[in-house]
């Protein structure tokens, strides 16, 4: 089964999300900035090394948000998501359209991809 990390970066009341490049799979819907389990990688290893690599952010594990299974294509894939805090760096988009702090109230009002979606419902029905 593929493997997924993806962060949950908070600031205040907000989080950070991300916009997949137009010309991406899924062109132009919001994410939270992560990616796939490299050979041998911990998926605690994958997430900062996927912050640095997408964004040019340093970040901590803070504990996993949640886990979820997602069905895309034809496979499972397993998605692991991470409270992480920022400790670094100086944001460069690398692979995004744009990043936005948002409100977590104001999460709904963005598209975003769909296995993302009940990640976002978690987060607001938590604040």
């Amino acid at each position: 089964m593929k493997q997924v990390t993806a962060a949950i970066i908070r600031q205040d009341n907000k989080v950070l999300i991300a916009q997949r490049a137009a010309d991406d799979e899924c062109g132009l819907l919001w994410e939270f900035p992560g990616g796939k389990l490299e050979e041998g990688e911990t998926p605690e290893e994958c997430i900062t090394r996927e912050i640095k690599e997408e964004l040019n952010l340093d970040v901590e594990v803070i504990d996993i948000f949640t886990t979820s299974i997602y069905r895309y294509n034809s496979q499972d894939i397993k998605f692991t998501v991470f409270n992480v805090r920022l400790i670094g760096g100086n944001l460069r988009l690398n692979v995004h359209n744009q990043v936005k702090w948002v409100d977590i109230n104001q999460l709904k009002n963005y598209n975003f991809m769909p296995a993302d979606i009940e990640f976002v419902e978690k987060l607001v029905r938590d604040v």
